[in-house]
């Protein structure tokens, strides 16, 4: 499954896209939640010994792919993006955390 959704998230973020000014501030809640999702998945994955790699391998995720944007005629490289990749892991992160408590 992680697999699955590292490849399907990879192959979304190279494709080229149309955006009109109204899409923009949707584009940060979209990577908010591709990085929420694709840090529950990382961690229920359980491939990493310690729960804070699986943070730091994803924010890494996520740096490559905006990295590997400024090379890519149609992308950019934006730091926002980064930033909403941050904010979608530490909203994974507390939930996570959360779902600790009570499981």
């Amino acid at each position: 499954m992680l697999f699955f959704s590292i490849f399907g998230i990879t192959l979304i973020a190279t494709q080229e896209v149309v955006l009109e000014a109204q899409f923009l501030t949707f584009d940060k809640f979209l990577h908010i939640g591709c990085f929420i999702y694709l840090t529950i998945i990382a961690f229920l994955s359980k491939i990493f010994s310690q729960e804070l790699w699986v943070y730091v391998i994803v924010l890494g995720y996520g740096i490559l792919i905006e990295i590997v944007q400024i090379y890519i005629p149609y992308r950019s490289f934006e730091f926002f993006d980064i930033l909403a990749d941050f904010a979608g892991i530490l909203i994974a992160s507390f939930f996570i955390k959360f779902a600790k408590i009570y499981i």
